[in-house]
């Protein structure tokens, strides 16, 4: 299967097959670095940092915290005056943790979509060779034109699904963890919110 995929990049349908190269390298820098920020970055003490935001010790909670987003949170809960007021500007806050870690996350779909659309494009067009070597030609000539043909289509098929797959795969599991660091800003924006009510 992957010498045929190889000897397409050189055939007729060799257009498709750069272009979802390109899809797949983009899609490669884009996982890359989403799961390093996502996996490894975003570290944090998540019980410490818990328990010390429900006992009211923002400072402490802040240095469990590291490079977490939720530090950012606790430091908008902590300049605010009263518990009310340090929900809202947490809330205003989350925002912009939201759209970091969010970030980039939604163009690994957009590539799993892209290189199956582009290989459905590329059977399209394999099978329109396939076809119009069935006219006026030799019987040698029209086996050779249909077997091109049908070999095109089912390359840059495989070609997008082999992309598109993986790329749906890692959106997905990316996503999952994005949702999860979000959650636990939310926990302990409302434990920091509790803290200064009852402080």
């Amino acid at each position: 299967m992957f010498d045929s995929l190889l000897q397409a990049f050189s055939g007729p349908g060799s257009a498709f097959m750069y272009a979802i190269t390109a899809v797949l390298a983009f899609g490669l820098a884009v996982a890359l670095e989403r799961a390093y920020v996502l996996l490894v970055s975003l570290r944090a003490d998540e019980p410490g940092v818990l328990g010390k935001a429900a006992e009211g010790d923002l400072d402490g909670a802040r240095t469990l915290a590291g490079t977490h987003p939720v530090g950012q949170l606790i430091a908008a809960g902590a300049q605010a005056e009263g518990g009310d007021a340090a929900w809202d500007r947490m809330a205003s806050e989350a925002a912009l943790i939201e759209r970091d870690v969010r970030q980039r996350v939604p163009y690994l779909a957009t590539v799993g979509n892209i290189s199956t659309m582009l290989g459905l494009l590329g059977t399209v067009y394999g099978l329109i060779l396939a076809f119009t070597g069935l006219g006026d030609a030799s019987a040698v000539e029209r086996a050779q034109k249909l077997s091109e043909g049908i070999a095109t289509a089912m390359s840059t098929t495989a070609f997008g699904l082999l992309v598109g797959i993986p790329a749906l795969a890692l959106h997905a599991f990316l996503e999952g963890r994005a949702s999860r660091v979000l959650r636990f800003c939310e926990a302990v924006a409302g434990r920091v919110a509790a803290a200064r009510r009852a402080g």
